[in-house]
């Protein structure tokens, strides 16, 4: 796959999720490296900093999207409620963020469908959340790679592993969901003569 933005680079620094989204994303915890390969850990700390990381991407590109696209208040709410989510999180509240992530993924599509027309800014801000989902959606499916396995091995690292086992079981549903987010933002775009990075038809085609 050609270069991606570097701002979301694995990020695994507990510390950095208080921060806003970029600023995590800039702060790679394995020497910069993608996730491929590290699914087989049987370290649930490390699987569970991965996917908190990524969910944190999700939304704040998915907050992008909705600015650009003229939902401010969608923005804030997406934003809000992936804010506290950590590597200490419970199964419900994991639940409550990917929930608030897909509300948000499906007011983006509505907004899409509609085909608003952006003026100079808007179509920067789209074209930047774009791309930031596009890596976003492919550090996920890197992640998502080998789940089975992946499973297996958090099965047995024994009791500490459960609320990584509970994110795993959920990770090739997010993948699909930001699949079909990148299609139809690609869609939008080609309607709208936009130009996006090629990272866009780059993930939505590798999944």
């Amino acid at each position: 796959m050609k270069r991606f933005y570097p701002a979301l680079a694995a990020c695994l620094a507990v510390l950095s999720l208080a921060l806003p989204g970029i600023a995590l994303a800039q702060n790679p915890g394995n020497g910069g490296a993608t996730f491929d390969g590290l699914q087989l850990t049987t370290r649930p700390e490390e699987f569970l900093g991965k996917f908190v990381a990524l969910a944190q991407a999700d939304a704040q590109a998915n907050a992008s999207l909705l600015t650009a696209l003229g939902d401010a208040d969608g923005a804030a709410k997406v934003t809000a409620a992936l804010a506290a989510l950590d590597i200490n999180a419970t199964p419900s509240q994991i639940t409550a963020a990917t929930d608030a992530t897909r509300a948000a993924r499906q007011k983006v599509a509505a907004l899409l469908a509609a085909q608003p027309s952006l003026n100079d800014a808007n179509k920067a801000m789209f074209a930047d959340g774009a791309a930031r989902l596009a890596n976003t959606a492919h550090e996920f499916n890197l992640l998502t790679r080998n789940i089975h396995a992946t499973r297996q091995a958090l099965t047995t690292a024994g009791s500490p592993a459960r609320i990584a086992l509970f994110a795993a079981r959920g990770t090739p549903d997010i993948s699909a969901q930001l699949h079909g987010e990148l299609g139809a933002m690609l869609a939008f775009a080609s309607a709208r003569q936009l130009t996006l990075a090629p990272e866009v038809g780059a993930a939505a085609a590798e999944m």
